[in-house]
């Protein structure tokens, strides 16, 4: 599978990994911290390598699937609307208590340009680049 990176960013969240697991996979709380997510559900009551993730953005239904995931430390989800899609990776590591998150976006299977990819790398970039520091700010609020 070929990639375009998008980006990269990492925060550290002062809840345990097992905590922020948890922030990270409430899919109906994700609108509190996903950069213009409205709603989001899961049509599995288990979360699982395949199971899809519906959420609306813009008015639209749109779909993540999850493509692999380690639990408490790795959960990899793809858009799912065309071939040149993006990778949403996170990565949980436990440090000292805290929980680094390490976030990697990129464009998977690209059908694009490389001007293309450039382009729609900055409006990513521009839309979710700081969406770490949102979960963390949601996360350390979170009863």
């Amino acid at each position: 599978m070929s990639q375009f990176s998008v980006f990269e960013s990492t925060a550290v969240i002062h809840l345990p990994v097992h905590r922020v697991w948890e922030l990270l996979t409430d899919w109906t709380a994700t609108p509190l911290w996903m950069p213009g997510i409205a709603t989001m559900h899961s049509d599995d009551v288990q979360l699982r390598v395949g199971t899809n993730l519906i959420y609306r953005v813009g008015g639209h239904e749109r779909r993540y699937e999850i493509h692999d995931l380690i639990e408490n430390r790795l959960l990899i989800a793809h858009t799912s609307e065309n071939p040149d899609g993006l990778s949403y990776r996170f990565d949980l590591k436990d440090d000292a208590g805290y929980t680094e998150v390490v976030l990697q976006v990129a464009v998977i299977n690209p059908d694009l340009s490389v001007r293309e990819c450039e382009q729609l790398a900055n409006s990513v970039r521009e839309a979710e680049g700081d969406m770490l520091d949102q979960l963390r700010f949601y996360a350390e609020q979170a009863p």
